[in-house]
């Protein structure tokens, strides 16, 4: 298992197939990270849930994946990562939510 690092920011978009934004939420906080409810100069990871991600070619972007793109531009360092890749970044399988 990877450890998050204490402090490393996830925020996550669109609905997740493994589990809800909450229990990711708890989940990333549990293991010392942490997860803003707004896109900021900060912010590590944007997670992308798998249903319906314009990661895989359907539904559109949300305002948030357009911020950060943006600020990607711009020289930030967020990673843009769907949830397939949010799931790798915890191990296989990843700690249950509490």
């Amino acid at each position: 298992m990877v450890e998050i690092q204490e402090g490393t920011s996830f925020l996550f978009v669109g609905k997740l197939s493994s589990m809800t934004r909450e229990q990711a939420r708890v989940l990333v906080t549990s293991l010392g990270g942490r997860c803003p409810s707004g896109v900021n100069e900060d912010l590590d990871y944007l997670v992308i849930g798998d249903e319906n991600s314009p990661l895989y070619g359907k539904g559109d972007k949300k305002p948030k994946q357009e911020k950060v793109e943006a600020m990607i531009e711009a020289g930030a360092r967020t990673a843009v990562i769907n949830e397939e890749d949010f799931l790798r970044l915890l191990g296989d399988p990843p700690p249950a939510p509490r």
